[in-house]
């Protein structure tokens, strides 16, 4: 496939993954870490299929996709919910392969902020309804498996001290260079992995979903848009 240096991690439940055979995710292959109870979605560009039980939601998946392959990772890694059939999400993911294709190497397609563990320090979440019709329907629950550390900003505080992060990003869409994810010890991702590791719903799965520029700062390669 074209784009040899870059692997795109899907992280799916019950989708049927049809998006990837639209430009310009027809470009690239994928490896999906399956957890659901079926495996019927769209194949023609999966380069691998590893089974994974339904914990942590996307987030689980990342850090596990890291941790397992923290000494072969590819020099650009994109990370993407199986759920890439919404507009929104559909959007923002276009927009980073296209940069990616453009400048030849990894996308931060981030929000801006101030400080985000100032904005979200009191953030907490007790219900939650994932957003994609097919997964709600094979599993609705709602309740979250509150995080052992809250609020957000004392989870922040355990985990990342008091670094200003000023960018984030929503519904686990990123990618990230190589070099900013080995920057860091593999112990950094195991400890992030295991609070995401206890429960299909977790709470500290939102925190994550607000902290990966956190988890990989200061960026040192890869390009913030």
């Amino acid at each position: 496939m074209l784009y040899d240096n870059t692997d795109i991690i899907v992280s799916r439940y019950n989708e049927d993954l049809k998006w990837t055979k639209e430009e310009p995710f027809n470009r690239f292959s994928y490896i999906v870490y399956n957890k659901g109870n079926n495996d019927n979605f769209e194949k023609s560009h999966v380069k691998n299929i590893i089974n994974l039980p339904n914990v942590g939601r996307c987030d689980h998946t990342y850090l596990y996709h890291i941790v397992e392959n923290y000494y072969k990772l590819a020099r650009i890694n994109v990370f993407f919910p199986g759920s890439l059939n919404n507009e929104y999400k559909k959007n923002n993911a276009k927009t980073i392969l296209y940069n990616i294709i453009k400048y030849k190497k990894a996308i931060f397609l981030g929000t801006k902020s101030n400080n985000i563990k100032r904005d979200f320090f009191n953030f907490t979440l007790d219900k939650w309804v994932c957003t994609d019709p097919s997964n709600s329907q094979l599993n609705p629950e709602q309740e979250l498996l509150p995080a052992i550390i809250r609020p957000y900003g004392k989870w922040f505080n355990y985990h990342f001290g008091n670094i200003v992060v000023k960018n984030w990003c929503i519904h686990g869409i990123f990618s990230i260079q190589k070099i900013d994810i080995i920057k860091h010890p593999k112990i950094r991702y195991q400890k992030l992995l295991n609070g995401v590791s206890r429960h299909s719903n977790p709470e500290v799965g939102h925190y994550l979903e607000r902290s990966w520029g956190a988890v990989f700062h200061p960026f040192l390669m890869t390009k913030i848009i």
